[in-house]
């Protein structure tokens, strides 16, 4: 899959794209079912993919007070868009300034070379131009007119009736619930950083732990022990994990991501960027009488945690 960062990049050779739009941030369910419409419509018409989306997301340009938490940093999306089968992926900038093309200007580029698309597919919410004025239906009718074929799949929804969302998932990873975000997203939620330096408690108790520094962008999960698995350079470990003040020994300052990898016998990991998928969370993070009980519990943790990670065997 090519990646490109402006409309101008795109190779212009005629043939027309088989486009899908939209922020795709987590690439859930629904995101997929999207991104497979397109991928489909372009094997069967002979032509190439292309996935249209946005960075930053809109809703920080547009509404910086709702604070979205992102599921997906830009380079998480292009992976887990690749491994569809596109083609190609526009990450079209968004400034303020893109907000306010109308409705109309924003198909015209649509119809325009390079993109000159012949179909078109979003998901039943999707909102465009100023304002937000232009809507799915509203696309359909343009693209109608337009001789461009514009599908809106059926929501997919969850084992409760309920449709897949974004926002829901982000309200699930914030609870802690991270095993039923999973099940929309397709996948354990994850997050990437380097490996910084802690202040050596864990090392002091005998369980030295990886802080990871992430984005304060992202979607954290709630404060709590999670069962995980850890990516060090390309290899998966069982890991537990630990969101949270560590209250046995501290009661303020920054909220920590400290990972305890399993089974890992390399070297030092300072500065290496590492992934953590989070698989289940075992209990709330609480204050222990003294360093004993904190021990006995932790290893409890940990025999939890390999427990559930040896049930999600290979890559995540």
């Amino acid at each position: 899959m090519r990646i490109h960062r402006a409309i101008d990049e795109l190779p212009a050779d005629g043939a027309g794209l088989a486009v899908a739009i939209g922020v795709f941030d987590g690439v859930h369910l629904g995101h997929r079912e999207i991104i497979r419409l397109a991928v489909e419509s372009a094997r069967e018409a002979g032509l190439r993919s292309l996935i249209v989306t946005f960075d930053p997301n809109p809703l920080v340009v547009l509404h910086p007070e709702l604070k979205p938490a992102v599921l997906t940093d830009s380079g998480l999306r292009a992976d887990l868009i690749a491994s569809l089968g596109v083609d190609e992926l526009l990450e079209i900038p968004f400034p303020r300034e893109f907000s306010q093309r109308t409705w109309q200007d924003f198909c015209g580029m649509l119809a325009a070379p390079p993109i000159a698309a012949r179909t078109i597919a979003v998901g039943r919410n999707f909102r465009f131009g100023s304002g937000g004025a232009g809507t799915a239906g509203m696309l359909r009718d343009w693209g109608r007119e337009a001789g461009i074929e514009v599908e809106c799949p059926t929501l997919v929804t969850s084992s409760d009736h309920k449709p897949v969302s974004s926002t829901r998932i982000r309200r699930l990873i914030a609870l802690g619930e991270v095993a039923e975000a999973a099940k929309l997203l397709g996948r354990p939620h994850v997050l990437d950083g380097p490996v910084v330096t802690g202040d050596g408690q864990g090392a002091g108790l005998g369980i030295p732990t990886a802080n990871i520094a992430v984005s304060e962008h992202m979607a954290v999960p709630a404060v709590g022990v999670y069962a995980a698995k850890c990516r060090v350079g390309g290899d998966w470990y069982p890991a537990a994990v630990n969101i949270g003040r560590a209250p046995t020994f501290r009661t303020e300052g920054e909220i920590r991501l400290e990972v305890f990898i399993l089974d890992y016998e390399g070297g030092d990991i300072y500065g290496e960027q590492v992934r953590v998928a989070f698989l289940e969370r075992l209990r709330p993070e609480k204050r222990f009488c003294n360093a004993e009980a904190l021990i006995k519990q932790v290893e409890q943790d940990i025999a939890s945690a390999r427990g559930v990670a040896t049930s999600h065997p290979g890559e995540l």
